[in-house]
């Protein structure tokens, strides 16, 4: 009966459990787990089209990122991903005040140390900002947004790169075009390496570096990892559901 009680309780369940904590034991949490992640896809399906209306190509990327880490978290995300990203960008200034894109790549990739999940790559939480911020570790594109949000905060430029094999950061100095491999640590990449990295053209990797990408390829890219990710999982509700999402999400 109490069961039932819960599964029809909706989508304030998670968070009113929380005054139930020190009662809950692992036998209870594991019950209602189904309940709690059915509730988390439906609050998915209600809230991910508020990215839409957003005015800015990166405040479509921070809203839709923000939208997965709380249906991938839930009550675990205690702060917003903006308030967290603010937070860090603030420290960067701190130590950085008249710091540029190496300087804040140099803060991340080895200050903070993130980098890429060698070990586990298709866990599905590595397409999360918030968790990549808290655990250390990501996929190339969530490293590289995470460079590009934390930029934008500082007045400084990062964009993000289509380039064969991996997502990459792409940024300037001093006239130069630099690309930065967030998943190795922050490894820069100068445009006279280009031609050991891919099998491509010269000509034919220009025109993809050069080659502005919107906010609906980023996330679409980002949903697409997922749909990896559950897959290999063999989570086939969540599987169902990224799929919706990337049928119902706007063309590029």
């Amino acid at each position: 009966m109490v069961f039932k009680d819960l599964n029809e309780y909706g989508n304030n369940l998670e968070s009113d459990l929380v005054e139930f904590s020190d009662i809950l034991n692992q036998k209870n949490l594991h019950q209602i787990k189904s309940i709690i992640e059915r509730n988390r896809r439906d609050w998915l399906k209600d809230n991910w089209k508020n990215w839409y209306s957003e005015f800015t190509e990166l405040g479509k990327i921070e809203v839709a990122m923000n939208i997965i880490s709380k249906f991938q978290l839930g009550i675990l995300q205690q702060i917003s991903l903006s308030t967290k990203l603010n937070i860090i960008a603030r420290n960067f200034l701190n130590l950085y005040p008249y710091g540029n894109e190496l300087d804040l790549s140099n803060y991340l990739f080895h200050v903070l140390d993130l980098k890429g999940n060698k070990d586990d790559y298709y866990n599905p939480l590595n397409s999360n900002l918030y968790h990549t911020l808290n655990n250390g570790k990501g996929l190339p594109i969530t490293l590289v947004l995470i460079f590009i949000l934390i930029a934008e905060r500082v007045q400084l430029k990062v964009v993000g790169c289509n380039f064969p094999g991996h997502f990459l950061a792409k940024i300037e100095i001093d006239d130069e075009m630099l690309l930065i491999d967030c998943f190795n640590n922050g490894r820069i990449i100068f445009n006279s390496d280009l031609e050991d990295l891919s099998t491509d053209s010269y000509q034919a990797l220009l025109t993809i570096i050069e080659t502005p990408l919107s906010a609906r390829t980023i996330i679409k890219r980002v949903l697409h990892n997922l749909l990896n990710a559950y897959k290999e999982a063999n989570h086939t509700p969540n599987l169902l559901l990224i799929k919706s999402l990337l049928n119902s999400s706007p063309i590029a």
